[in-house]
């Protein structure tokens, strides 16, 4: 008897949903004006979102330094409209870092001026000179040849004695080598060595690495647009460090998404390209927009209702519609603003299919199935 009265529970446990459940389905009203039930196809995925730049909102922050950053100058505001690579922001770093610019470009010039000098190889000047003192060498040491050849027919005839002879040898020896030196002396004056040529390219190449130091630490001294778009938000101005908050959030609002946070069990009604109506609660104004990407990641609700019993533990899929552009001109200005979504299906989609109620997707708190009129 209790199996029976259990048995007789589920069934009529199991009557009562099915005739509530036929019961929220909207009714549809056919040709012959008979109420016929709705395909699922014809249903619309309601949900809620918020709105976005098409580039998402950028929060640029300080490069990373050792010490937190200080700004010293602030070269934009709220509303400004940037381009790529503009001067955002410059840190109390910079004058230091430009300084160090300066000495490092300074360094490498001299060393620059260094190689040139070595390739130039010695004055003319000293080249002409020391020629000349080679000229005058040879010259002496001619005439100290023919003395010692005079000396040598003497000393055969015993008109010379054997120490004036010697003295003669020993003058055009000295002679000699006098003459070898200046002529290696002339050699060295025109000769560009390898060696100093490849010292002097290491100090041009260690004076570039250090330049190329200096610029980079200059660099993060400065904070630039990495997109064009509009000023949104300042969080740190001129004499304030850079927080975790950054210094500033910037978003292109040339045209504008919304993020509508899909149910789990709904997104596979999603489609790219599909209709959307957007709606700002309390505003006469309806945006229209197509659907873009539909992502990937399940994830918890980040907007929430004003409902008290909603599920706020919800488990979402965040898809992106992008705004036509007149819808996205209305709320260029309101990046964040909760709005509510319709995601409708295609019109192929749209076109009446046979189906039953019980193919029909489940209403949920978070996403609702609505008709399109």
């Amino acid at each position: 008897m209790r199996i029976f009265l259990t048995l007789l529970s589920l069934v009529a446990l199991t009557a009562t949903s099915v005739f509530v459940a036929l019961r929220l389905l909207p009714p549809r009203i056919d040709n012959a004006g008979a109420i016929s039930s709705l395909p699922p196809s014809d249903f619309g995925i309601g949900t809620l979102g918020r709105i976005e730049p098409k580039s998402k909102v950028l929060h640029i922050n300080a490069p990373s330094v050792l010490e937190p950053a200080l700004i010293e100058h602030l070269f934009v505001d709220v509303g400004d409209h940037v381009a790529t690579g503009q001067l955002l922001a410059r840190l109390d770093s910079h004058r230091r870092e430009a300084a160090d610019v300066a000495s490092s470009r300074a360094a490498l010039n001299l060393a620059e001026m260094n190689l040139a000098k070595v390739l130039a190889g010695a004055k003319a000047g000293d080249i002409v000179a020391q020629q000349a003192l080679v000229d005058q060498t040879q010259s002496r040491l001619s005439l100290v040849q023919k003395k010692l050849d005079r000396a040598e027919k003497l000393a055969k005839n015993k008109a010379l004695s054997a120490d004036d002879l010697d003295m003669a040898r020993t003058e055009l020896e000295t002679e000699e080598r006098a003459l070898r030196q200046h002529e290696a002396t002339l050699t060295a004056l025109k000769e560009i060595r390898t060696v100093d040529v490849d010292y002097a390219q290491a100090q041009i190449e260690h004076a570039e690495a250090a330049l190329e130091r200096a610029e980079a630490d200059v660099a993060v001294t400065t904070i630039n647009s990495p997109i064009d778009g509009v000023v949104l938000k300042i969080n740190t101005r001129i004499g304030e460090r850079v927080g975790s908050d950054g210094l500033l959030e910037l978003g292109d609002t040339s045209e504008m998404d919304v993020v509508a946070e899909v149910h789990e069990t709904d997104i596979i009604r999603v489609q790219l390209g599909q209709p959307a109506e957007i709606k700002l609660r309390n505003w006469g104004e309806t945006l229209h927009g197509h659907v873009i990407e539909i992502g990937r990641l399940v994830g918890r609700m980040d907007v929430l209702s004003n409902d008290p019993v909603d599920d706020t533990d919800a488990r979402v899929i965040e898809v992106r519609i992008r705004l036509d552009k007149s819808s996205g001109e209305l709320v260029a200005g309101m990046s964040y603003a909760r709005v509510e979504v319709v995601i409708w299906p295609s019109e192929s989609e749209s076109e009446p299919t046979p189906a039953t109620d019980e193919n029909a997707p489940p209403a949920t708190q978070h996403s609702t199935m609505l008709h399109k009129e």
